[in-house]
Order: structure tokens, then sequence, then C-alpha cells
């Protein structure tokens, strides 16, 4: 740094400027999606709207919380152990992670998905 000042750059002159217009496209992997899905729709679906519902066994395995989360699939998200102890907000963003930006994904995770708690597809 020293050495460009004594040749009498500024280092804010190294910095190429660009106007809005030359700034890249966002990669489509970070596109926001086209639609929607009400969270709060699709857990009365899952569990009666029930974000704390408990475990329930059958033979695909257990499931509990609000959008009834896999257990074998939870695997200690967001430091709870499973989904009917972690709270809403972390519930919620396991289910976008877990579908990220894929309607088909959310749909085969969720049966309530088609119906009504998605708008914009």
């Amino acid at each position: 740094m020293r050495r460009l000042w004594a040749l009498g750059f500024a280092p804010a002159l190294l910095i190429q400027q660009c106007a809005p217009e030359c700034a890249p496209e966002p990669p489509a992997a970070f596109a926001a999606p086209s639609w929607t899905l009400d969270w709060d729709k699709v857990a009365y679906c899952e569990s009666g709207g029930n974000w704390g519902h408990g475990p329930v066994r059958n033979s695909a395995g257990t499931f509990s919380g609000g959008l009834m989360i896999g257990h074998q699939y939870w695997k200690g998200y967001g430091g709870y152990s499973a989904p009917y102890l972690a709270p809403k907000s972390v519930q919620i963003a396991w289910a976008e992670d877990l579908i990220g930006g894929s309607y088909a994904v959310a749909d085969r995770a969720w049966q309530c998905v088609g119906g009504p708690a998605r708008s914009g597809v």
C-alpha cells in the first residue's frame, strides 16, 4: 500500500467502477421462485396447525412438528433434536432449505402443497 501512495495512486482508483447496467445477472439458482407457499396452510393440513405436534409413527417413519417432518431427514437441524422441539421459524427454514426453490420438490414432500397452500404456480 505504501508503494502505491509513493507512485501517486489512490487505492480507490484501482477498483473498477461499474454502472448498474453492466452488473452481471445473478445465477438462476439464486433467483427467487415465481411461486410462494403459505407454510401456515401447509401446517394446518399436515398437523392441524400445531407447530409443536408430537411424534407420529407409521410404516414410513416418525414425523412431527407443524409440517410433519420426518425425523430421519431432520438430523438435528438448527440444534434441535426433533422437528416438534424447534420453533416454527426453524421448521420453515428447514423446509425451505429442503425444497431449494423447487415447487416439484415441495409438491412431493407435502401433499397439501398442491392445494390452497400455493400461489403463483
